[in-house]
This record gives structure tokens, C-alpha cells and sequence, in this order.
């Protein structure tokens, strides 16, 4: 994790670089079961904490059915011990393209087609962890009205080097996100710091103008969306 620079207050035209509050997903190494129901692959963003996975059928063009183990996510207990469960942070619609509006599961249905977000248990965890790690999860699931499936994990598939994070979740949960790890840090702040900016949209110009978009009191208001 980068230490962040102790500087006093900046001009808007100054680069200031923001403290992180991460709370991380642990390590863990359990292995997992062979392949079955779908597909997974992970991979790292330009935000370093952020690794982002996806489901999907083998020919890569439809997303997994994966739909009973999201409600299983969301309908269980909060806090670590759910993290520690299913090693996901939250569960967001993946950006399609730059419309910043989610992709399709299906092509022509509308069903979305969901991310995975992880949050990295230390710097040095990488995206094949990450993702054998939720295949095992999600080949452990199974309810009375859902047989059970099993999920393989493909590899990573990192671009070099990482993307933005808005190239994968739509503006408002990069919002989210930038909220979540700068919990506590100011919105001016945060316009401030032309590195998180551009490692959140690409680049600072875009950043703030999204960022401009969100009123003080929205800001204050939630640290992240429900």
C-alpha cells in the first residue's frame, strides 16, 4: 500500500495524495473444486486494493448463472465473518464499455451480467488467489432448491498495465469505492490527488468530472451505497 505524502493544504492545481482505510479480505489458500456450472477470471485494476472477477460460460460471450449464490451473499450476515465466507466485498454490474451502463448477461435479456469485487488481505495477494478462492467458494454453495455446481477457475487476466477501475464497475460504485478505501478523507482532498483520480477514471480530468457531479452533502452523507 502506498504511504501516502503529508503535505498542507494545496491549491486546486496541486497533486495531494489521500490516506486509504482499507478494512482487507484475509488470505486464504484453499483450493478449488473442479470445473462444472461456470467459469471464473480475475484480475488486477489500477487501484491496487481492488481486484475485480467474473462468471461466465465457456464461450466467454454469456455470464454464469450465479444468481442463488448472490442472493446467498446478500441475504447473509455483514462483517468480516461473511467476508472471510465467500471472499467477496461487494457485488457490483459490470461497466459496459464506455456507456457507463451495465453489461447484459445475456445479450438482448435483461439480466445483468455482475462483477466481483474483492479487496485485496494484503498488498501481495494476487488475482489467481483471489479467484481460486471464490471458485472453491462458490462450488462450496448449496441450498434445497438449488443443486449444488462446481466453478474453475481460468486464470489471470490482467491488462499490462491495469486498467482504471471505471473500465469494469459503473461511475457510481467507483464512487463507492473511492469513498469506501478513502474512508474519511474530504471529497476536496480527493480532487486533489491526481494519482487516485486517474487510477479510479482513467485520468484526473475525468475523475473530477465525475467527482463534480456529487454534492458535499452526498459526500457526508454515505460512505457507500447500500
Amino acid at each position: 500500500m502506498k504511504t501516502p505524502k503529508k503535505t498542507p493544504a494545496a491549491s486546486a492545481s496541486t497533486s495531494v495524495k489521500a490516506k486509504k482505510n482499507v478494512n482487507r479480505s484475509p488470505i486464504k489458500t484453499k483450493a478449488p473444486a473442479a470445473a462444472s456450472g461456470g467459469f471464473i477470471e480475475s484480475l488486477e485494476t489500477a487501484v491496487t486494493d481492488i481486484v475485480i472477477s467474473v462468471f461466465f460460460q465457456h464461450d466467454h460471450t454469456k455470464g454464469a448463472f450465479i444468481k442463488p449464490h448472490i442472493d446467498a451473499w446478500r441475504s447473509s450476515s455483514n462483517g468480516e465473518d461473511n467476508v472471510s465466507k465467500w471472499y467477496i466485498d461487494g457485488i457490483m454490474p459490470r461497466r459496459d464499455g464506455e456507456s457507463n451502463e451495465p453489461m447484459k448477461s445475456i445479450p438482448g435479456m435483461p439480466y445483468h451480467w455482475f462483477s466481483i469485487v474483492t479487496l485485496r488481505g494484503s498488498p501481495q495477494e494476487t488475482p489467481t488467489e483471489i479467484g481460486k478462492q471464490l471458485a472453491a467458494s462458490f462450488s462450496a454453495f448449496s441450498a434445497p432448491e438449488f443443486e449444488s455446481k462446481t466453478f474453475q477457475f481460468m486464470g489471470d487476466s490482467s491488462s499490462t498495465p491495469p486498467l482504471s477501475l471505471n473500465n469494469y464497475l459503473l461511475d457510481r460504485d467507483c464512487i463507492m469505492y473511492l469513498k469506501k478505501i478513502y474512508f474519511g478523507v474530504s471529497k476536496e482532498e480527493i480532487m486533489q490527488d491526481d494519482e487516485t483520480l486517474a487510477e479510479f477514471f482513467g485520468s484526473p480530468k475525468e475523475g473530477k468530472r465525475v467527482l463534480s457531479g456529487v454534492s458535499d452533502a452526498e459526500w457526508e452523507r454515505k460512505m457507500w451505497y447500500d
